[in-house]
């Protein structure tokens, strides 16, 4: 599971770590370890379950062993603990050390691979900037979401398993690692020349990704000197749009 490879690289970045600050919003999360490292993930909305009490462990986590909370990305309980978990795990990415794609506007995803006029396109997730840069470069594009009544040319995640074995290009949103559905769409993407992990989400592991088909990992590294804005934001439902200047985006070769 990639979750649990990319767990095991972080885990002795996490050691002897604590969380300093959490902040859960309605668009993103935020954790805070107490050496300053920021990782921000996404919530998915329509996965949370039912009532007010989404987190049992809500009110204790601040000062609790960083290792533990990564832990919760594994368990897969609830979206909410499997999302800090992720920002956990994301916080601790080894950024220095990574290589970025060179020649990428802004380190936008849908620039950091090759797109061919001929070429059919899967977005898994209604990724908007990706879609917007792309629905007239390709001769197809099929965009794949969960739920019922999708709008015209969204496509049911029960689709995934015909169409996405025809796409030359496949963009993931690594939401999908915090659902745990990852997997099983890179197992679809058997005709794929790139796929690539894309948002927020996306922990910069690239060891991680060897051997699961995915060729990119456009994320984000969020800066620690701006961790005011940032955490404030989300507490008041700022979403990436608004933050995104507090960032860095990423994009790296697996």
């Amino acid at each position: 599971m990639i979750v649990e490879r990319v767990y095991n690289l972080a885990l002795p970045r996490l050691e002897g770590k604590k969380i300093r600050e959490v902040r859960v919003g309605l668009g993103l999360i935020a954790v805070e370890l107490d050496d300053g490292s920021l990782g921000v993930t996404y919530v998915l909305r329509k996965e949370t379950a039912d009532g007010c009490s989404l987190l049992p462990q809500g009110g204790s986590i601040i000062g609790m062993p960083a290792q533990e909370i990564a832990g919760w990305a594994l368990q897969g309980k609830n979206v909410i603990s499997s999302a800090m978990g992720l920002a956990v795990l994301n916080s601790v990415a080894e950024f220095d050390k990574l290589e970025q794609v060179e020649n990428v506007s802004s380190s936008d995803a849908a620039f950091s691979v090759e797109i061919r006029p001929n070429d059919t396109v899967g977005v898994i997730g209604h990724i908007g900037p990706i879609i917007f840069n792309l629905k007239d470069k390709v001769q197809s594009l099929f965009i794949f979401e969960r739920g019922e009544n999708l709008a015209g040319g969204v496509y049911p995640e029960s689709k995934q398993s015909e169409l996405l074995p025809e796409c030359q290009v496949v963009f993931v949103s690594s939401t999908s690692l915090i659902n745990r559905t990852a997997e099983k769409v890179l197992d679809y993407c058997t005709g794929a020349r790139d796929i690539v992990m894309v948002g927020s989400s996306t922990p910069l592991y690239p060891q991680a990704f060897h051997g699961t088909g995915v060729t990119m990992l456009s994320g984000t590294r969020w800066l620690s000197e701006h961790r005011d804005p940032i955490l404030t934001g989300i507490s008041q439902c700022s979403g990436v749009r608004q933050l995104i200047k507090y960032a860095q985006k990423m994009s790296v070769r697996v």
